[in-house]
């Protein structure tokens, strides 16, 4: 159950140690996909080659030299697995920050069992010294995702989100200024004079509160 103007202490974590993807790493990575992809088409050539041979007296030496020619390719195809094996295990190329989730290519941060609860301005403000925003759910999909890592704890019945109708009582709007109903059917409830913020709960509803209660949130970025 919430417990509001509590806070629920946690143990402080320290975020965004310099992970970020670096250039060369992302080029690595490209150029593996690259190959990794010219190999599979040459592969399958080569393989469709090897059934289509012409029944001719050269027959015999062209399979030889095409199975040659596939083996070659089986093996530069184990070198670019291994390579982006490699590449992806490197830390310097994480998509995201520690303690951060990726999903559809940008990074989530909740902040249960990582951070104190807080109010929702603090809660936005800690989101903004950390390069995001306080999530604005755009989709039914990302509703999903996030009440899928919310159902993962069961002290995490609600969270903090990046919707607010501070400045006209009423009229709530995400924090990139679009209405509430801009990105899918949605509606907050138990809304008053004195409850400007909302927050997630299960089964994707959100609920006016006041923006003094405290609470945890959710933070995300482009990865």
């Amino acid at each position: 159950m919430r417990v509001r103007g509590q806070k629920v202490k946690h143990k402080p974590a320290i975020l965004d140690k310099g992970t970020r993807c670096r250039p060369t790493c992302q080029l690595a990575a490209s150029v593996a996909v690259v190959m990794a992809t010219t190999i599979l088409v040459t592969g399958l050539i080569l393989c469709l080659a090897l059934c289509t041979a012409p029944q001719v007296d050269q027959a015999s030496k062209t399979v030889t030299e095409l199975m040659e020619r596939l083996q070659q390719c089986q093996k530069e195809r184990r070198d670019v697995n291994l390579m982006l094996h490699n590449v992806t295990q490197d830390s310097r190329c994480s998509l995201c920050p520690d303690h951060w989730l990726w999903w559809r290519g940008r990074c989530y941060f909740f902040s249960v069992e990582l951070q104190e609860n807080r109010q929702w301005n603090e809660s936005a403000e800690f989101c903004q010294q950390h390069n995001s925003s306080l999530v604005v759910i755009k989709d039914s999909a990302e509703m999903e995702f996030i009440q899928s890592v919310m159902e993962k704890l069961p002290q995490f019945p609600f969270l903090w989100v990046g919707l607010t109708d501070a400045e006209k009582e009423g009229q709530w709007l995400w924090l990139d200024g679009l209405d509430i109903q801009h990105y899918m059917p949605a509606m907050v409830e138990w809304d008053a004079d004195h409850r400007d913020c909302a927050d997630l709960r299960g089964g994707g509803r959100l609920f006016a509160a006041s923006c003094e209660d405290y609470g945890p949130w959710a933070c995300e970025k482009d990865s």
